[in-house]
């Protein structure tokens, strides 16, 4: 891959785990079972923790 495809990849893949996040805090907050609502809470957070690994790949590649 050459440095623009890396970058459009990281960029693609960051805009669908910030989506993911999105979703999962959703689903959180409207499900009744706390068991399932737990479970998308933690979905939501390690989301998020990939969303920020990539964002500093990102930013380490400007």
């Amino acid at each position: 891959m050459t440095q623009l495809d890396v970058k459009s990849a990281l960029r693609n893949t960051l805009t669908h785990k910030q989506e993911l996040v999105r979703d999962y805090q959703t689903f959180a907050s409207q499900i009744d079972d706390s068991d399932v609502s737990k479970m998308y809470s933690h979905f939501a957070e390690a989301e998020g923790l990939h969303a920020t690994q990539i964002k500093k790949k990102l930013e380490q590649l400007r």
